[in-house]
């Protein structure tokens, strides 16, 4: 068969497999700070309200099973639907984390906001970077002379 051929769910014949998590353990959720400020506002309540509760039962659970990769510039980046609504994610994998970066409407978010995207993934990445030196930085025990 051709691997452009739709099979149940949408998805196509010949992807590859789900693959369970090896991580037992849920999924830890980290939401960009913009999205109460700057997503909910053009979203509305009851569409955000939609979409969290869709992240709250999915993501944790297992974040490769119920999200599409997007192509680049976007790769790296996961989509889930919720309604009308996309919610774009990335999985850090290293942290066993899922960082939400934004969730708007179908219609608008991967031609308006593509470059916004990658910027609270870069935010976010730097964020960790930071969290990273702290955490190594407290690990050092006491200096001499001090």
């Amino acid at each position: 068969m051709a691997g452009s051929k739709k099979g149940g769910r949408g998805k196509a014949v010949g992807e590859r497999p789900k693959v369970a998590s090896p991580n037992p353990q849920p999924w830890k959720l980290r939401f960009s700070a913009r999205i109460l400020s700057e997503d909910l506002g053009e979203l509305g309540h009851a569409a955000y309200e939609h979409a969290r509760k869709a992240i709250q039962k999915k993501l944790p659970i297992d974040p490769h099973q119920y999200g599409d990769g997007l192509r680049p510039p976007l790769g790296g980046i996961h989509k889930l639907k919720s309604s009308h609504v996309r919610v774009a994610y990335h999985i850090e994998e290293s942290e066993h984390e899922v960082w939400i970066l934004m969730i708007a409407d179908r219609n608008v978010i991967w031609d308006r906001h593509e470059d916004e995207i990658l910027g609270r993934l870069d935010g976010m990445l730097e964020s960790q970077r930071h969290r990273r030196a702290a955490d190594s930085g407290s690990d050092r025990g006491p200096t001499k002379g001090r």
